[in-house]
């Protein structure tokens, strides 16, 4: 027998064939398996082997091919550093052997001397498994292929021929011995490797084909063991990782750890039917090292030669630099063990404990119970099976069943790991079958310093009466308050409206990122692969229901997406104007995604199953297809439904414990009230008192219960009046009426708000506006006036007059720029005059020269425009050119060259437009609204103010079709806007 009763399953197998790849300087290892064919693709980009070392090392089984210093003999790249090897004893090979019964072995190296021929070769494994055998009569075909090529199928069957001869030989020589099924497997084994990496390559970006200069080795497995479905079957039903979580996090990037990796494992599964293996092994499935050192208590450092711990801990937020524990077995002994690192973070229980934010905390959480634990690391390389929950090897949920609070950690919510390195730590030796270390003193010693940490610091800084329990405790109680408050706080509106702004953001971004376009084309080319690979299968039912699951997933998939890009709006909260301008443009960009995108795409679902069905003759059963459609939308529909009922009960419950809970402190207040006044009335001795001291003393305790009763009785009522119209409302509108009249009145004080603090901001700008003119116009004025005295004094002097000539010219076109101020001093001196569109193309050139410059922007004018006229007020017309090119600049810069505004004129109108990016449909509604901008840090006024003052003038302004070459385009109307020949 081959021995490989030493591998302890198939996780451990395909680990030990990811340690061969790394010890072979791969930088991706990868596993395929093709669920429907039970074929198993093993491929690394290694640097491969020879013929005399697949004939002499890996085909002579026990071959020890690795040194004991920890240096593997093979070839290394020039540019990669040495790397400690991982495997040993030849174990790698065997672990192909427990994977499936045959092998078809393909590797191309590289060596000093540049790129080796591809050599190839065919093992049956059964047949070492005969009684009786001898090594020597068996023949292993081995072949070389030149020219960087891929072996064809004909040179597979041709080794697949020299097979067949040498069984065939072996059963003449042991008529004894049965080689039926070993003679069928060869004759049915087919392998393909051109057509294995067309359907591969692309899905590796190439890193791992042997075509051309490509190295490495390759396994072609089939059929692959029958164990694998019932792993990969288990984990499906069960959905704990059952079979992944053995090979998760396989070289490490988490733990104290630096990168990047120099080897990446993954494993793929492609079901029937399907275009796209599903990855096991993606690496956020794992834990990050951004999420060990963020949980509620972080542990980190360094044990010596001696077993002492010196490092950090961190309770919540109280960090512990420094920190020594001791190990007091060590007696001053250095330990066989030898020194490591150790770092684990432990996350608590519930929500209400947990610093972490509520998000993380359920994702951390998830993970945790899949994959918690204290794994081990040799030379960055997992060491199975430490990390896997259900191997408690340092017997924490053991102590922690004899007292949860006195030993505090649990297994599970602890994620961390032990590095090691085999030069460090070499007398730790693996069990033959790998499934962990030998029972030997070097292994005993590493597990009890690991327990005595936890132990000590379960009783110094989590158990009561700790040293340090207070700082814990206190942290404890204070997020349980404070999360309490927050879950309080968490119902009121400013929580809901904070979360429903959130989600209005992540649907405008992903619109604008396009994610839901590409979205649909990644689910529209699976869909069409899918069936089509539906249409290949020869079964007539199972393409039936390849074709119905590939429906299935797709319908799925556009359902997720639409779920991902809908956005519930909060039941009795008002909203500002803003938030309304946006919850009306999600709601309009929503039904063009369903009326454009999510519902013809369903129709071409339907419309695909149909027409490959049709070409490829299969027959669907439409009734069993609708009834598991419509089974899948009500289970789905009636879980969401159920949740939502809870809630309600829930919440029904909580407010019923709180009006009982004021009801009974209104009646035990008074009560007490009434009692203590009784046990004073005994300790008086009324016969001592005169009439009007009774008098008084009664007046006083009246007054006391009438008081207590008055207070508690306003509020009861005013309690039972709203649970009263609360109920009135369920009864008739099922309580959206009061919902939407709560939310009506919030939104109705909300809009006031706003209202009354914008007219006070334009108030105080038109105050500060107003002063600006008054001052700047009184300078004006002094300044013509001197102008007008220097204009006198140059006349009798040639080299004074070019300087008064040139100061004037340039005060003039200063002094025209005051008219922008007439607005807000219209009652005083109104002042409409003919507008040239000369005159504002030269304004807005003299304005903006420097940054239409900068920017590379070029302003064109239509003859139309130079010749326009429009009679109206400077301080209305300019200032909407001024808005409209400034925001022209801004988007235009956002954009590569050539970048143009446009300036045209017909007649009763001008044309102002660019070539920048598109006015989304959802902003067109509210382009003009106050407040409305895209600009980072802009207030939203300028086309407000704009349109309000055209207005005024019985003038316009809208979005315009933009002319050809131009992207936006607005036109300003003006009924006194005349062309002039």
């Amino acid at each position: 027998m081959l021995g490989r009763q030493q591998i302890a399953g198939i996780q451990n197998a395909v680990s030990e064939l990811y340690k061969n790849a790394h010890d072979a300087y791969a930088t991706l290892a990868r596993v395929d398996y093709f669920e429907g064919q039970k074929l198993l693709v093993i491929r690394d980009n290694g640097v491969g082997m020879t013929r005399k070392d697949f004939e002499d090392k890996w085909l002579v089984l026990g071959t020890e091919s690795k040194f004991g210093d920890g240096v593997g003999s093979q070839y290394r790249p020039e540019e990669m550093e040495v790397r400690p090897i991982t495997g040993e004893k030849g174990i790698g090979r065997l672990a192909i052997a427990l994977l499936g019964r045959m092998v078809l072995v393909l590797s191309r190296a590289r060596r000093e001397d540049g790129l080796q021929d591809l050599v190839m070769g065919l093992v049956h494994w059964g047949i070492f498994e005969l009684p009786g055998l001898n090594l020597d009569e068996i023949e292993i075909p081995v072949k070389t292929i030149r020219g960087g090529k891929l072996p064809s199928e004909e040179e597979c069957a041709i080794l697949a021929a020299a097979l067949l001869d040498c069984i065939e030989r072996l059963t003449k020589n042991h008529l004894e011995l049965d080689f039926s099924k070993i003679h069928s497997d060869v004759k049915a084994f087919r392998p393909d490797p051109g057509d294995l990496d067309a359907v591969l390559a692309p899905h590796d970006d190439g890193r791992l084909s042997l075509v051309g200069e490509g190295t490495g080795t390759h396994f072609i497995i089939a059929p692959s063991a029958a164990v694998l479905d019932m792993e990969l079957a288990s984990e499906e039903r069960l959905r704990d990782y059952g079979f992944r979580k053995s090979l998760l996090g396989f070289y490490n990037q988490v733990f104290l750890a630096k990168p990047p990796a120099t080897i990446t494992a993954s494993f793929r599964v492609w079901k029937p039917g399907v275009a796209v293996g599903e990855e096991l092994l993606d690496p956020q499935l794992f834990f990050t090292a951004e999420e060990v050192p963020k949980v509620d208590h972080y542990f980190s450092g360094d044990v010596d030669e001696f077993g002492q711990f010196s490092g950090t801990l961190r309770v919540y937020e109280k960090t512990y630099e420094k920190l020594n524990i001791a190990w007091k077995e060590s007696e001053g002994r250095r330990t066989d063990c030898g020194p490591f690192q150790v770092e684990f973070g432990y996350l608590m229980g519930t929500k209400s404990e947990s610093l972490v934010e509520p998000d993380e905390f359920e994702q951390i959480f998830s993970k945790t119970q899949r994959l918690g634990g204290m794994y081990i690391y040799r030379d960055g390389v997992r060491i199975l099976p430490y990390g896997d929950h259900s191997f408690d090897w340092l017997e924490v949920e053991k102590r922690r069943n004899l007292g949860a609070g006195y030993y505090f950690f649990s297994f599970r919510r602890m994620f961390g790991a032990v590095l090691l390195s085999r030069q460090r730590n070499g007398n730790l030796v693996e069990k033959a079958g790998r499934e962990g270390w030998q029972q030997n003193s070097a292994y005993r010693q590493l597990r009890e310093i690991l327990i005595n940490l936890l132990t000590h610091l379960a009783a110094e800084f989590f158990r009561k009466g700790g040293t340090y329990t207070e700082i814990f405790e206190q942290h404890q109680s204070e997020l349980k308050r404070k999360s309490a408050l927050l879950e309080k706080r968490e119902k009121q509106v400013t929580a809901r409206k904070k979360k429903f702004v959130e989600a209005l953001d992540r649907f405008f971004k992903a619109v604008n990122s396009g994610f839901v376009e590409q979205e649909i084309a990644r689910l529209r080319q699976q869909t069409n692969a899918a069936m089509q690979g539906a249409a290949a299968i020869p079964d007539q039912d199972q393409a039936a229901a390849a074709l119905i699951r590939a429906e299935k997933i797709a319908l799925e998939g556009v359902r997720k997406t639409r779920e991902d890009c809908g956005v519930k709006r909060p039941t009795g909260v008002g909203f500002p104007k803003s938030l309304h301008e946006r919850w009306d443009a999600y709601q309009t960009e929503k039904r063009r995604l369903d009326q454009e995108i999510f519902t013809p795409f369903e129709h071409e679902i339907a419309e695909t199953l149909g027409k490959v069905a049709k070409q490829a003759r299969i027959y669907v059963n439409q009734r069993r297809r609708l009834e598991d459609r419509l089974k899948a939308i009500q289970e789905e529909r009636q879980q969401m439904l159920k949740q939502t009922v809870q809630q309600t009960r829930a919440t029904a419950d909580d407010t019923l414990n709180a009006v009982f809970d004021v009801t009974q402190r209104a009646v035990q207040d008074f009560d007490n009230a009434y009692r203590q006044i009784e046990t004073d009335l005994g300790r008086i001795n009324l016969d001592q008192l005169d009439e009007a001291a009774v008098e008084r003393q009664r007046q006083q305790w009246e007054e006391q219960l009438l008081e207590i009763e008055q207070r508690h009785r306003g509020s009861l009522e005013a309690a039972r009046d709203m649970l009263a119209l609360l109920a009135e409302n369920l009864k008739a509108s099922g309580g959206v009426e009061t919902a939407e009249t709560m939310a009506a009145m919030d939104e109705r004080m909300m809009a006031l708000e706003e209202q009354a603090d914008e007219d006070f901001e334009m108030v105080q700008l038109g105050l500060a506006v107003a002063i600006i003119n008054h001052e700047f116009g009184a300078a004006i004025r002094n300044v013509r006036s001197n102008i007008q005295e220097l204009g006198f004094i140059s006349r009798g002097s040639k080299a004074i007059r070019p300087l008064y000539d040139s100061i004037r010219s340039n005060f003039e076109h200063l002094d025209g720029h005051l008219g922008l101020f007439t607005p807000l001093q219209r009652r005083l001196h109104r002042k409409a005059v003919r507008i040239s569109g000369k005159s504002i193309h030269r304004y807005v050139n003299d304005l903006f020269s420097n940054r239409l410059e900068r920017h590379a922007v070029t302003v064109e004018c239509t003859e139309s425009f130079l010749v326009a006229t429009a009679e109206c007020y400077p301080s209305t017309i300019y200032p909407v050119f001024i808005n409209l090119v400034d925001n022209a600049i801004y988007w235009l810069k956002t954009i590569p060259a050539p970048r143009k505004i446009l300036f045209a004129a017909e007649e009763g109108a001008f044309i102002v437009a660019n070539n920048g990016p598109q006015v989304p449909d959802r902003d067109v509604a509210g382009l003009f609204e106050r407040g409305f901008t895209r600009k980072p840090g802009g207030r939203g006024l300028g086309l407000f103010i704009a349109r309000k003052a055209l207005k005024k003038e019985e003038m316009d302004i809208m979005l315009d079709t933009p002319p050809p070459g131009f992207n936006v385009s607005f036109r300003i109307t003006a009924s006194t806007l005349r062309l002039v020949s």
